[in-house]
């Protein structure tokens, strides 16, 4: 019998034995699935939660490169109609600035014309003064070639005189 007593031992720690796992599944390790199970759906959760922030994030930064372009785009559009408008402005200055300069020119002309014209008058005026000075003297003194030629000299050096005076 003895041999049925350690068969029956046998038989009795495995009963025990059986009766722990079960006893320790229900009550532990039902418990720590339950708390693995909700670890792992937390841990899920956060994943999935970083894979949408991470699409959230990719999509934020496309908009936000795409409204960069669009910026960037625009900022070039004001850039050149500025440019363009300063190129135009730019153009009509000088086109007023050289109609002025012409306007100064021409009248710088006409005034200079006129000056030249009241000088060439004045020296006409000057010069049928000394020839007729020079007529009366010849009319009123006696024709001799020495006095003829001290006539000419005087009326040369008068007009000379005249001439130097300007």
């Amino acid at each position: 019998m003895e041999l049925l007593n350690i068969n029956a031992n046998v038989i009795y720690n495995i009963i025990n034995l059986l009766i722990l796992v079960v006893a320790f599944r229900i009550l532990l390790f039902n418990k720590v699935d339950k708390i693995f199970e909700a670890r792992k759906k937390d841990v899920d959760n956060q994943i999935k939660d970083a894979s949408d922030d991470r699409i959230k994030a990719a999509d934020l930064k496309r908009e936000y490169e795409d409204k960069l372009a669009k910026q960037e785009a625009e900022k070039d559009k004001v850039m050149s109609e500025a440019r363009e408008k300063g190129y135009a402005q730019y153009n009509e200055i000088i086109t007023n600035a050289q109609k002025e300069a012409d306007t100064i020119v021409e009248e710088a002309r006409i005034h200079a014309k006129a000056d030249a014209e009241r000088e060439r008058a004045k020296y006409l005026a000057e010069l049928s003064d000394v020839v007729i000075d020079a007529a009366a003297k010849i009319a009123a003194n006696s024709h001799t070639a020495e006095s003829d030629s001290n006539l000419y000299d005087a009326f040369i050096d008068n007009a000379f005189d005249k001439g130097n005076d300007k």
